[in-house]
Formats: structure tokens, sequence, C-alpha cells
């Protein structure tokens, strides 16, 4: 297993990895999605975990206000989860931040995520707000 920075040529395997996830939890399939991997530029990275070729997991964090990042699109094909590898991505955001000179991190995510409210939650992240109409907890 391997982590690096996104490229490019990765974005057809990560715009699946996060369509079939949310189809896991939602069970419904977007009718279309586009990765914006141009929200990760300056002061953000796009990470994916690649096996054999295969892109297995996802996780960015971009600049969201002065000294403050988001995490955005941190995904995990389903034969990975609970392996670890959630864990090991998310270091490399949190090692990516601190370099960086971010203070906090934030992230947004929805009720029906439970395993990854867990995982937030177990690595010091608190709930602080519910926005009902956009069915998003945020961190």
């Amino acid at each position: 297993m391997k982590i690096r920075k996104f490229q490019e040529k990765d974005s057809k395997q990560v715009i699946n990895l996060i369509v079939n996830s949310l189809f896991d939890i939602f069970k419904v399939k977007p009718l279309k999605y586009e990765l914006d991997s141009g929200l990760f530029g300056k002061g953000g990275v796009l990470y994916v975990a690649e096996n054999k070729g295969e892109i297995v997991g996802s996780a960015g964090i971009r600049k969201y206000f002065g000294d403050i990042a988001k995490i955005k699109s941190m995904y995990i094909n389903k034969k990975y989860r609970g392996s670890g590898l959630s864990q090991k991505l998310f270091n490399r955001l949190e090692f990516f931040a601190r370099n960086f000179g971010y203070k906090k991190i934030i992230l947004s995510t929805t009720p029906q995520m439970k395993a990854a409210i867990k995982f937030y939650e177990k690595n010091g992240f608190q709930k602080y707000k519910f926005n009902k109409s956009k069915n998003m907890l945020f961190f």
C-alpha cells in the first residue's frame, strides 16, 4: 500500500471511489460527480492510497480561512475499512496541516456516516453544529 499525492491521472479512480462510497451509505448514485482537485492548491493537498494500481482511499485538506484548514474528500474503499488506512491518511493530513502552520482543522459530514463520525471523534474532533436542512454535521 502506498500513500502519495493525487495526480490528475487519478481523477477517474478517485471519482469512482467517492461515488461507490456514497452509494454504500445512501444507496443512491449521484447523477454526476466532479472532482475539483483545484480546491487543494496552495495551502492544501489531496492524498490517495494506492494498492497494486488501484486507488482505495483518498483524503484531502485545504485552507478554509486564516490558519484554519478543512478536511475534504476522505473516502475509503469498503474492502479497506477497518484496516487502519483511514488513520494513516488522517495522520498525513494532520502532518501537512501542522507543517503548513494551520492551528485548527474543521470538517463536515452527514449523520449517516456513522463510522466516519466515530473515527473523527476518536481523533479528537467535537461536533459543534448540525444543519438539518443540509443534513450536515460540523466538527
